[in-house]
């Protein structure tokens, strides 16, 4: 069993860490996009399984860190996290709440490139789905069916 010292002390750490990760999804979120605009099939099919990788390692960790955060009696959100900075001595409180924030900004930033990349391969199914359509109604134009 970990004391309530040791687990701020994880908590700290894979948030760092988080702050890292975040970053490296960021530049792969828009490396994914350049593929998109590529239309870089392969590109995708060995980049793809990195990025999910990633999203994996993530979400362990801020699984993870809900667990740390009610077993210290707070909530496992931003109002729990909020009361956790509070409780801190400014020493802690202060690099913490800095690393909180700039997660925080990283995790916007991400979903927004994620919601640019889902549009576009959105896009680019709608014009595929047209594309066959049209080609179903066109059948003559390579002669009679067989």
């Amino acid at each position: 069993m970990m004391t309530k010292r040791e687990m701020l002390q994880v908590l700290v750490r894979e948030i760092r860490q988080d702050v890292d990760d975040y970053q490296q999804l960021r530049s792969l979120l828009r490396h994914q996009r350049e593929l998109l605009q590529r239309r870089d099939h392969q590109g995708l099919e060995q980049h793809n399984p990195r990025q999910n990788a990633l999203c994996v390692k993530l979400a362990r960790r801020a699984k993870r860190r809900s667990e740390i955060l009610r077993t210290l009696g707070v909530s496992a959100d931003q109002t729990g996290m909020d009361r956790l900075l509070a409780a801190l001595a400014p020493q802690t409180q202060k690099p913490l709440k800095s690393l909180w924030s700039q997660l925080g900004n990283l995790i916007r930033d991400c979903q927004t490139e994620n919601e640019v990349n889902g549009k576009m391969l959105a896009a680019q199914k709608g014009s595929i789905d047209r594309l066959m359509k049209q080609d179903a109604g066109n059948s003559s134009d390579y002669g009679r069916p067989l």
